[in-house]
């Protein structure tokens, strides 16, 4: 589960292990929980491969660094 709380590459990396391929975008709106799912509604039909999916889920939800 990913609620976008906590660090948003930890949650891709274990997610792309997990999930098969075929399935990733299917998976999605199983595993996103509060904002990211209401963000998933949004712009699931946006992505054409998970590569730009991760991009824009890293721009939305990634934490600034100090």
């Amino acid at each position: 589960m990913y609620d976008g709380l906590s660090e948003v590459d930890n949650f891709l990396n274990k997610f792309e292990k997990e999930a098969p391929e075929q399935q990733h975008f299917d998976a999605l709106k199983w595993v996103l929980r509060t904002t990211p799912a209401r963000w998933w509604g949004m712009h699931q039909r946006n992505f054409e491969d998970l590569h730009e999916c991760r991009r824009m889920m890293r721009m939305r939800f990634r934490r600034p660094q100090m």
